[in-house]
């Protein structure tokens, strides 16, 4: 089993306007990317984003908070729920869960309120959506930061904008286009932990965008949903899907034998795409990130079989804990091999720090 080559500590403030809590952000991290010296974070639990700065002892500070609300017209209030982020010059891509969720029960509670707790299932809007934001350049040189619209500093006349894909809720967006799915319509009004249709990694190659689901699997396959969004043509700060499909469909879809777990996180290397699997249902289960081979750039919907994927990298995992879930990765150059950064859920007290959490930096295989 690979131990870390070493952990960085990641370190966050108070937001002076409140709009970020330290003990909330280090406790839910669920998604993450890298553009140089900076790391963006996506917390489960909060509508933000988070930036925080590589220092010279190779720990991460300068925590900054930008709400989502201030660049994209969310779809609704309430909880994001992000769950993946990735960067393509000069935008950086979100993705919320697009998943029902099932209350819990809870301790203290007797055994009539544990059951009726179990009953309630409910649908935020707000977590439904896909979105990208353009990143420049701070002129006061606070490094890059995002930014509602503005000039593209490499075609002049072109205007950047941030935008979502357009639609409301689940009867809109990336839900409206799987309502007759043969695989997925089943699961779309199952909650996520149920292995009801939940979103979670996304990887970004040119055009297009890779879309990980933790869930449905199915009789041990994941699912990887491919996309197109482009501007729509009325209004800029929304986008539309493209017809990709080999039947007019406005997406592709990738199965991959990960050995019957979900896909919590998606990166890409190349031509290839790293995935991070693990758990779909609320069990203890150990984690793997696992290489695809030119599957950042599959020619047709594709069956991938456990013989075309190459485990990349096998996480400790202690059967008994409820901790440290592994919940994200990012590639993190500058060691001798290729190496990638994990981020966990429910992060065990041993991994937390005065103001900050430790996040695993591992090796990669192959």
């Amino acid at each position: 089993m690979p131990t870390p080559v070493f952990t960085v500590p990641l370190y966050f403030d108070r937001d002076p306007a409140g709009l970020s809590d330290p003990e909330r952000i280090r406790e839910g991290l669920s998604a993450v990317e890298r553009t140089g010296d900076h790391l963006w974070l996506g917390c489960d639990e909060t509508p933000t984003l988070e930036r925080l700065t590589r220092r010279g002892d190779g720990s991460f500070g300068g925590h900054r908070t930008y709400a989502i609300a201030d660049f994209i017209d969310l779809p609704a209030e309430g909880e994001v729920d992000v769950e993946g982020l990735a960067y393509a010059a000069p935008y950086l891509w979100i993705v919320g869960s697009h998943s029902r969720k099932r209350s819990k029960a809870k301790d203290g509670d007797d055994d009539a309120e544990c059951i009726e707790r179990l009953a309630r299932v409910e649908t935020d809007a707000s977590r439904h959506f896909l979105a990208r934001i353009p990143l420049m350049q701070d002129p006061d040189g606070g490094g890059l930061v995002p930014v509602r619209s503005c000039p593209d500093p490499m075609e002049p006349g072109v205007e950047l904008t941030a935008a979502r894909l357009r639609g409301k809720g689940p009867k809109g967006g990336l839900l409206r286009e799987l309502r007759e799915d043969a695989h997925l319509r089943h699961f779309l009004r199952i909650p996520g932990k149920d292995n009801g249709f939940d979103v979670e990694g996304l990887a970004v190659l040119g055009d297009r965008i890779f879309v990980g689901l933790r869930g449905p699997v199915l009789r041990g396959w994941a699912i990887i949903l491919e996309l197109e969004p482009v501007p729509d043509r009325d209004r800029p700060d929304r986008l539309r899907l493209r017809k990709i499909g080999d039947d007019g469909e406005r997406y592709r879809k990738h199965f991959l034998d990960l050995d019957g777990m979900g896909i919590r996180d998606l990166r890409r290397d190349g031509d290839d795409l790293l995935v991070l699997a693990g758990a779909t249902m609320q069990i203890s289960a150990p984690a793997t990130v696992w290489r695809w081979p030119g599957g950042a750039t599959p020619e047709r919907p594709s069956l991938v079989r456990g013989d075309e994927l190459h485990p990349a990298l096998l996480l400790p995992h202690e059967r008994a804990s409820r901790d440290d879930h592994a919940e994200a990765a990012v590639l993190f150059p500058g060691g001798a091999r290729p190496s990638v950064m994990v981020l966990y859920d429910s992060a065990s007290e041993g991994r937390l720090v005065p103001g900050g959490v430790l996040a695993d930096v591992f090796e990669l295989d192959g």
